[in-house]
């Protein structure tokens, strides 16, 4: 594991309590893969709000929410992902400066993956 070569994944039980650990853990990673303060506070916030969306659509209280992290030379990439209610659509995918969000679904199952690119 370097910082520009990492993975990990967090399972964690859908209870919002959670969602200010995750997004520490996104800082954590930031951190990691030395991005800018700026850039990394963005990624955290994005990880936040994508978590709480999750959250909130999942299909049965407290349902588990699976967090990936990934770096590479070139990005960090998180992907989130839960098994959402029949009437909770996908989010719209965005983008914020360099950050992307895209939302997708397979079946019930909605994944967000959030996209930061590492500065060389």
């Amino acid at each position: 594991m370097t910082p520009t070569d990492f993975e990990f994944t967090v399972t964690m039980p859908g209870d919002a309590r959670l969602v200010g650990a995750v997004k520490q853990l996104a800082a954590q990673a930031a951190g990691y893969a030395q991005l800018s303060a700026d850039a990394g506070e963005g990624l955290a916030r994005h990880v936040e709000r994508a978590t709480e969306t999750a959250i909130a659509s999942t299909n049965v209280p407290h349902g588990p929410i699976h967090v990936r992290f990934t770096a590479n030379p070139s990005a960090i990439d998180v992907f989130i992902s839960s098994d959402a209610a029949a009437s909770a659509a996908a989010p719209a995918s965005t983008s914020s400066g360099d950050v992307s969000v895209k939302w997708s679904a397979d079946g019930s199952r909605r994944t967000c993956h959030i996209r930061q690119p590492i500065s060389a």
